[in-house]
C-alpha cells in the first residue's frame, strides 16, 4: 500500500495467537474499508452441499435443516424395528461426521474468493482513489488476519481502536469479502440497514442486480464485529436450491482456484464513486 501512496502501519497484538493488522494512516476517516488476508481451512463436502441447497444467509436453519437429517433413521426405526440396516446407519453417520470434520485442520492453499479477492478489492480501491484530492485524510483500508478462527482480527482491531480513542464510529465500515465469483452482489448487514441502504443505490448504479440480507444473528464476515454502528459487507454469491438463500460457490475447498472480474470492476468503481461523491 505504501508504494501506492498510502502510508501504512502494522499492528501486532495478543500474546498466544498473533493477530498481525495493516492499516493505512488516516485521523479522522469517514470510510473504513476491511478485509481479512488469512487462509481459510477446508470444509467437508457435505457442509458444501448443504449451503447450496439452504444457503450461507440461513446458516442457524441449515444447522436445523441438518439435525431434521440426521434424526431420519431414528424415526424410521420407531416404525420398522427389525431392520438392522437402519441401525447400523443411524450409529455411523454421526461418526463418519465427525471424522470429515478433520479436513477442517488442513489449511487450504487455493484461495481465489476466499479472501484473496477481498484484498485486491482494498487494493484496486486504494489506485483508484489514491490521485483523488484529500481522500486519504478520510479512507482508511483495513487487512486483518483471523477472520476464519472467529472474527479476532477484527475483535482486536475494534479493541485497539477503544483503547486509542480512535474516531471510528464517525465512519462507514465496508468489508469485503469473496467478491470474484458469485452472481448476486450482497450487502450484508446486521441489526441496522442505515449504511446498507445509503450504500446502495450507489451499487445498483453498477451492479442493478445487487440486494439487502439481513443475516440477524449470523456471522459472515468481519463487518459483524462492527455492526453495532450498521457495518456492512460486500458478497457475491449464487442463489440456493431452496428459494430466499444465497450461498458462495466454491469456498473451503480446492476448486477455489479461479477468479472473475466481471462483477469485481464495477464494485470497486461503484465504491469509487461513492466515497468520491459522499466525501466530496
Amino acid at each position: 500500500m505504501t508504494e501506492r501512496g498510502w502510508p501504512t502501519q502494522r499492528i501486532t497484538t495478543g500474546r498466544f495467537l498473533r493477530n498481525r493488522l495493516l492499516l493505512t494512516q488516516c485521523e479522522q476517516p469517514s470510510v473504513i474499508f476491511l478485509a481479512h488476508y488469512d487462509t481459510p481451512t477446508k470444509l467437508p463436502f457435505w457442509i458444501s452441499w448443504l449451503y447450496q441447497v439452504w444457503g450461507h444467509t440461513r446458516q442457524i436453519s441449515a444447522i436445523l435443516f441438518l439435525l431434521i437429517l440426521l434424526q431420519i433413521p431414528r424415526v424410521l426405526r420407531v416404525f420398522v424395528p427389525d431392520l438392522i440396516l437402519l441401525d447400523t446407519i443411524s450409529s455411523l453417520v454421526p461418526i463418519l461426521l465427525l471424522l470429515s470434520l478433520s479436513v477442517m485442520l488442513i489449511p487450504n492453499r487455493h484461495n481465489r474468493e476466499d479472501n484473496t479477492s477481498g484484498v485486491l478489492g482494498l487494493m484496486a480501491l486504494a489506485d483508484y482513489l489514491k490521485d483523488k484530492p484529500g481522500i486519504q485524510k478520510q479512507v482508511q483500508f483495513a487487512f486483518l488476519d483471523n477472520e476464519e478462527l472467529g472474527l479476532l482480527g477484527s475483535l482486536a482491531l475494534k479493541k485497539h481502536w477503544d483503547d486509542a480513542g480512535y474516531p471510528y464510529p464517525q465512519a462507514d465500515i465496508i468489508s469485503l469479502d469473496c467478491i470474484a465469483r458469485g452472481r448476486k452482489p450482497l450487502l450484508i448487514y446486521h441489526k441496522s440497514a442505515h449504511l446498507a441502504q445509503k450504500l446502495l443505490p450507489a451499487i445498483q448504479s453498477y451492479l442493478p442486480e445487487t440486494k439487502l440480507m439481513n443475516m440477524g444473528i449470523m456471522p459472515l464476515s468481519d463487518n459483524y464485529t462492527f455492526q453495532h454502528l450498521g457495518a456492512v459487507d460486500i458478497s457475491f454469491a449464487n442463489p440456493a436450491l431452496v428459494p430466499g438463500g444465497y450461498y458462495i460457490p466454491r469456498i473451503h475447498c480446492s476448486s477455489d482456484k479461479d477468479f472473475t472480474p466481471e462483477r469485481f470492476w464495477p464494485l470497486v468503481q461503484a465504491l469509487g464513486q461513492y466515497v468520491t461523491t459522499t466525501q466530496a
